[in-house]
């Protein structure tokens, strides 16, 4: 709710008003700030390319940047430098990351993270301190969970949220208590599923989603705000689709306890 006060150039003025305005936030996987969800592609050879998407239909498709090479992987998607568009997270095999920038299908800018090291993967992105840059969930071979904290592409903050033991696979993000912070999603070995609701860095709660069984791979669909985020993971010929990582396919496992 907002309320505007009218007044004219002598100072005289109408008594305030409430005005209710709704914001609709985007897509995280929207390049072009249509509010629709598109596809990010990333050929073998390792070219990217976008989809730009209207329902289920692609309204452009275009290749992206130049080809990094297949030792790049585009991990997930988010808005890092808050202009309303998507940006792109890679990382390499041998565990340097980079942010490309975004406008449409367009590489505007960006920037080298460092280099974690190959131990540390990058899992998600999701905005965890409500400041509206997209942020980092990395998890270790071992199973800690960290998360940068971004500005654009700066890290302007890093906190481990302990580790629930290498059984335990972050999966995604998504703000499943619609609190404006993003949450993390979990799936054990086992194939127990698992939330952990984020007030920034800190765990708030956690709690057991149930288990779908196991057996091949499960599939989930989160929600970043009150849009829906379909998964997409998988092959389709020699294209590999990735979308926002806030819904991934489920790996199988068990529930992780909410860390001090």
């Amino acid at each position: 709710m907002v309320t505007v006060t009218a007044s004219d150039s002598l100072g005289n003025g109408a008594a305030p008003a409430a005005i209710a305005v709704t914001v609709k936030p985007l897509a995280p996987t929207d390049f072009n700030g249509d509010g629709y969800s598109d596809l990010l592609w990333q050929n073998s050879s390792g070219q990217p390319a976008i989809w730009l998407m209207n329902g289920t239909s692609p309204i452009a498709k275009a290749s992206v940047g130049g080809n990094p090479g297949p030792k790049w992987h585009f991990k997930a998607t988010g808005d890092f430098n808050a202009d309303g568009d998507a940006d792109i997270l890679l990382q390499k095999s041998s565990g340097g990351a980079d942010i490309w920038e975004m406008q449409g299908t367009i590489v505007i800018g960006g920037g080298s993270l460092g280099n974690p090291g190959p131990d540390w993967h990058a899992v998600a992105t999701g905005d965890f301190n409500g400041d509206g840059h997209a942020d980092i969930l990395w998890q270790n071979d071992s199973g800690e969970v960290v998360i940068w904290q971004m500005n654009g592409t700066n890290v302007i903050g890093s906190s481990s949220l302990g580790n629930p033991g290498p059984s335990w696979h972050a999966v995604g993000t998504g703000d499943f208590n619609a609190d404006g912070h993003a949450d993390i999603l979990w799936q054990n070995d086992d194939g127990e599923v698992d939330i952990w609701k984020m007030n920034g860095t800190t765990i708030v709660a956690s709690g057991s989603v149930g288990n779908p069984g196991r057996g091949g791979m499960s599939r989930a669909t989160a929600s970043y705000g009150p849009l829906p985020v379909p998964i997409c993971y998988g092959r389709a010929t020699s294209l590999r689709p990735f979308c926002f990582r806030t819904t991934m396919a489920l790996r199988r496992s068990g529930r992780p306890t909410a860390l001090p």
